[in-house]
């Protein structure tokens, strides 16, 4: 054994199995581009329905499935720009709502019902909250003798 036969081996090997892929004898360079083109276009067309590859068939697939994905999450039949952000705006406002109870919002009520279900209490009043996390890690402890 000297050292580099077995990347010599492995070398050989590739290039063999790629000279096969290419129906040929030997490994020419550049070869090993040309299968993995032809492999990359088989999956375009595979994944687009099409018998032959055309430049930019990734991408308006891509754009296709990410168009009909936001679609379906808005429910809508198509995609329009700005549907997304809509429709995130909406279920946040919805969630929010949901979340504080009431049928508006106003700055502030997501913090104030935070701390209204951490405290427990309706009217918050300066150090509600520590004294809440202090009770919380000191509770049930007993002092040393």
């Amino acid at each position: 054994y000297a050292i580099g036969d077995f990347s010599k081996e492995i070398d050989q090997r590739v290039k063999d199995e790629v000279a096969k892929m290419r129906e040929k004898d030997d490994y020419e360079l550049g070869d090993l581009s040309v299968v993995l083109d032809e492999k990359v276009k088989d999956l375009v067309c595979e994944l687009s329905g099409k018998e032959e590859y055309e430049f930019g068939d990734l991408s308006v697939e891509i754009d296709k499935r990410v168009k009909d994905s936001v679609a379906e999450f808005c429910g809508t039949d198509t995609y329009t720009p700005g549907d997304l952000s809509k429709e995130v705006a909406k279920r946040t406002k919805s969630g929010v709502l949901n979340y504080t109870g009431k049928d508006s919002y106003q700055f502030g009520d997501l913090t104030a019902t935070a701390i209204k279900n951490y405290t427990g209490k309706d009217d918050y009043q300066f150090g509600d909250v520590t004294k809440k996390l202090m009770g919380n890690l000191f509770s049930g402890k007993k002092g040393s003798k």
